[in-house]
């Protein structure tokens, strides 16, 4: 059994997801959108408790332990000695959710404000009030792998699918882009992490 069989047993990750999960660690980019949940790369291991204790209340708690792994092994990527390039649009209103335990909120912001000053690592806030933005259709992820082209990973509430056609994938470049102009640049997004996890009691 190799480290992705062992992180796919149990409740570790769902099939649909190994090749995005496989692709991940050869990728030289990948640009993600996201307007729902902190992206699994990102997330800390009591973000990723939580939220999966909201979406299976009726599991026990040692079941949360493989899913913790499996995001653990995927987030390992970041300390390659030459990691992806990672660029991620994230929509405020990720930022502004709340849990039981505030701490969870306030880590998690933390674990991104970090993140975003790595060399290889790029985070912009999409602002709540931004106007009919392109990404209301719905989060995604754009992976470049050497020797192919681009595909494109659309999550819902139970299950995923890659896109491969080029004129999908073109058409989701196009998305990101137009997103990226409406986001907050840089160290404004960094600020306004900052101000929105200072608000958190």
């Amino acid at each position: 059994m190799d480290a992705w069989d062992a992180v796919f047993s149990g409740f570790g990750m769902t099939a649909y997801f190994r090749e995005v999960a496989e692709a991940e660690q050869t990728a030289v980019k990948i640009r993600e959108y996201s307007h729902g949940l902190v992206p699994g790369l990102f997330q800390t291991e009591g973000y990723v408790r939580a939220i999966n204790e909201i979406a299976k209340p009726e599991a026990p708690q040692s079941s949360f332990d493989h899913i913790v792994k499996a995001r653990q092994h995927r987030q390992q990527v970041l300390e390659q000695a030459h990691p992806p390039a990672l660029m991620l649009l994230l929509d405020e209103v990720v930022l502004l959710r709340r849990f039981r335990d505030p701490q969870v909120m306030k880590d998690q912001i933390s674990r991104l404000i970090d993140m975003s000053r790595l060399p290889r690592v790029k985070i912009q806030v999409v602002p709540i009030a931004t106007e009919g933005h392109a990404g209301l259709g719905g989060s995604f992820t754009l992976i470049e792998v050497p020797d192919s082209h681009p595909f494109v990973y659309v999550e819902s509430q139970e299950t995923g699918v890659s896109l491969k056609q080029q004129e999908v994938v073109a058409s989701y470049e196009r998305i990101f882009a137009d997103l990226g102009s409406s986001a907050l640049p840089v160290p404004a997004s960094r600020s306004r992490m900052e101000e929105i996890r200072g608000s958190i009691t």
